[in-house]
């Protein structure tokens, strides 16, 4: 017995309910309405076709319909530590660095983390200790620089 398949071309319009299912890559002309947010602020204002994720150390996760993001760096005092906060709880233009951290996983500085060609591995911290146990490794073609604003001996 052969069978032949039919393919059903037509056009949908308004919501699809009760759900549907689909098989291989969905694609949409003009992209897709996703709804995107920063602090509970809607931000976007039409159609979306790429998330691009720029510099070193922003990073996503899928929490059940939400994809959180994760930009490194803090905000405020131009990027450098972690921001004071007004008593309104919004961003002032200070931030702080710690003057201390201790490393308590391992990290593996290579081309998957750390830049894919020769790159810096830095740090604001001025005093870096790897905990008893913990491996930090600096692959090939990486540099790491601790103290890069030089501001232990503050």
């Amino acid at each position: 017995m052969s069978r032949t398949k039919v393919q059903l071309v037509s056009d949908i319009v308004g919501n699809v309910s009760g759900g549907a299912s689909f098989t291989g890559i969905v694609t949409a002309v003009g992209g897709f309405n996703l709804g995107i947010s920063s602090a509970g602020t809607t931000i976007t204002s039409g159609p979306v076709k790429t998330l691009n994720f720029v510099g070193t150390g922003n990073t996503f996760a899928v929490s059940g319909t939400s994809v959180d993001i994760s930009i490194s760096g803090g905000s405020g005092g131009g990027g450098i530590g972690t921001v004071i906060k007004y008593a309104d709880n919004t961003n002032s233009p200070f931030s702080f660095i710690d003057s201390e951290i201790t490393i308590t996983s391992n990290l593996d500085f290579n081309t998957t983390n750390a830049g894919a060609s020769n790159s810096y591995v830095v740090s604001v911290v001025p005093n870096v200790t790897v905990a008893s146990g913990v491996a930090v490794t600096v692959g090939a073609g990486k540099t790491m620089v601790i103290d890069v604003l030089q501001i232990g001996d503050l």
